[in-house]
């Protein structure tokens, strides 16, 4: 029986130093997911301040339907012609 331990321990050790590295990987991605989302709004922010797009309102419409109720103008179309 002591005769199978070490490489059955070794075989375990190995799989555990494994598992723990992915274990690693996986917080650390995440962590770098949120710090880099944070960055990247702080450079915007940080960009907008300097060109001072932070100062523009958003734009007001008069009416979502007003170019879309602006008559068409049909002067300038080549004539039709009707086919009997």
């Amino acid at each position: 029986m002591m005769r199978f331990m070490p490489p059955v321990m070794g075989a375990v050790l190995l799989c555990a130093i494994h598992v723990s590295a992915l274990a690693a990987d996986t917080t650390s991605t995440a962590n770098a997911s949120t710090s880099d989302q944070h960055v990247r709004e702080q450079i915007e922010a940080k960009r907008d301040q300097l060109s001072g797009a932070d100062k523009i309102g958003p734009s007001k419409q008069q009416g979502a339907n007003s170019l879309l109720d602006a008559p068409v103008e049909t002067d300038d179309a080549p004539t039709q012609v009707q086919r009997p």
